[in-house]
């Protein structure tokens, strides 16, 4: 094969590869249970202005409960449950204060709205 031709092949490559980093790209958009927990999290912490030392780490249990921990600058655990028997709903605990309890989809919806 020659240069010349080569070409081609190379340009086919370059869009194929491309074409799967952006899908790659858009699979998180969609987001899952264990996303979604993760995300409303860090909006509440931000929104109440919690300074993060660790951000939260989240894991779902076999039963779908998701649980995530982390850490505040002054030492606080960061504490995030959503339990398997109501899986539309989210608490946030810091040092030992709930901060937040309600539903997922609510916090993420706020989120998405301008601000005014």
């Amino acid at each position: 094969m020659t240069r010349l031709a080569l070409i081609p092949v190379a340009a086919a490559a370059a869009l194929l590869l491309a074409g799967c980093s952006q899908l790659a790209a858009i699979a998180p958009v969609g987001g899952n249970r264990l996303s979604d927990v993760r995300y409303a999290a860090n909006d509440i912490l931000v929104r109440e202005e919690v300074d993060i030392l660790t951000a939260p780490v989240c894991a779902e249990a076999d039963d779908k409960a998701v649980t995530c921990s982390g850490e505040t600058f002054d030492g606080d655990a960061i504490t995030v449950e959503s339990p398997a028997d109501d899986q539309t709903r989210l608490t946030i605990t810091v040092g030992g204060t709930v901060l937040f309890e309600g539903v997922i989809q609510d916090v993420l919806d706020e989120a998405m709205r301008p601000a005014s």
